[in-house]
């Protein structure tokens, strides 16, 4: 019988049970040295001193073009265009370690996503498409592409050598690698559109890559959506064959979610106001991991211990992720521990996303 605290390997990676903080977007300064820095080493710190067995971090540019917002982290700038970043990276680390925790960097390029850069010129993405107006996204040519896959790879490299434990690719939430994967975006006709096997070209390109560049011993993990929430859709079938290529080429783990994030329909965040509630993803993470023998993770609305066993017990899934529980009570998961298995305080009132990432609800 499986239970949350178990210690277990996911991948290459051995943490000190079942749960893992899902990566979340922090709203902090570019630059860690500083008040980044500081927010990091304090929120990190105390999810791991409440018992998270892995932090997966919120999302990371991998080159200059790539952010959200001009606030987002880059690895690409560890001993690079700022080698304090390196020092500032080691402190947060230290203070994970210290728990006994483990710290994955996710990397992401945030494709059209991205609001028009200061120089005028327009996001990237797989398409020539309008997010939302007066925000034009232009399609990649092929060498922009190639580009961005050497990217990704230096930026996993980065995050290694600056002391990660892992590194996670984030193919989902309608980010640029999600955007290849869903026909919501992706109106190519060329190699890298039309069937699964097109869109997920560029994907499992910048896996191969990454792999390559990384080692085959070294953590590397993937969030994959299984739908994105909209009338043209990825298919939980087309998930799974992707989620078999990945496996094929090294990836040690994934982490199964939904939604493009483009509005409330689309949004991966959803409200939980009982047990039955909870899972928003949870069927579609069953199915991979029935399909796949690598650790697939579970994310969506999880709030009570006593359904996150159920799903573990139930299924080939290996561990479950939260965010904003964790965002709520950093110290959840040693309260579980300790026998005080009331679910998680969270209300769901998504009041916490905004500059800075805090729980509204509750003060401390």
């Amino acid at each position: 019988m499986k239970t949350l605290f178990d210690s277990i390997d996911l991948g290459r990676l051995p943490v000190k049970n079942r749960i893992v903080r899902s990566a979340t977007y922090e709203y902090l300064p570019a630059e860690l040295p500083g008040e980044g820095e500081e927010t990091l080493i304090a929120r990190y710190g105390a999810l791991a001193a409440g018992g998270v067995g892995a932090i997966i971090t919120g999302m990371m540019g991998i080159n200059g073009d790539s952010h959200v917002v001009p606030m987002m982290s880059k690895p690409y700038c560890y001993g690079h265009e700022d080698p304090s970043f390196d020092a500032a990276f080691a402190n947060i680390m230290n203070a994970v370690h210290a728990h006994g925790s483990k710290l994955v960097v996710q990397i992401n390029h945030c494709g059209i996503k991205l609001g028009p850069y200061d120089d005028g010129s327009i996001p990237l993405g797989p398409s020539d498409l309008e997010l939302v107006p007066g925000r034009p996204g232009r399609a990649m040519s092929d060498y922009e592409i190639d580009q961005t896959v050497r990217d990704f790879a230096e930026a996993a490299l980065q995050s290694k050598s600056s002391g990660a434990d892992g590194v996670q690719l984030h193919a989902a939430h309608g980010y640029l690698l999600s955007q290849f994967l869903s026909p919501h975006f992706n109106k190519r006709t060329d190699q890298y559109g039309g069937p699964i096997e097109n869109r997920a070209r560029f994907l499992l390109r910048v896996a191969t890559r990454v792999r390559a560049t990384l080692g085959a011993t070294f953590p590397l993990w993937v969030k994959i959506n299984a739908t994105d929430l909209e009338d043209e859709s990825i298919t939980l079938e087309e998930c799974i064959w992707v989620c078999k290529a990945l496996e094929e080429i090294g990836i040690d783990a994934i982490e199964v979610t939904g939604g493009l994030g483009n509005g409330k329909r689309s949004s991966p965040s959803r409200i939980v106001k009982s047990e039955a509630d909870e899972g928003s993803f949870t069927a579609q993470a069953e199915a991979v991991a029935k399909a796949v023998s690598i650790p697939v993770i579970s994310v969506g609305g999880y709030r009570s211990p006593q359904v996150l066993e159920r799903v573990l017990n139930e299924s080939d899934i290996a561990a479950i992720s939260m965010a904003r529980p964790l965002l709520s009570e950093p110290g959840l998961v040693a309260r579980w521990q300790k026998g005080d298995i009331a679910p998680a305080r969270c209300i769901s009132c998504n009041r916490c996303f905004g500059q800075p990432l805090t729980c509204k609800a509750f003060a401390d």
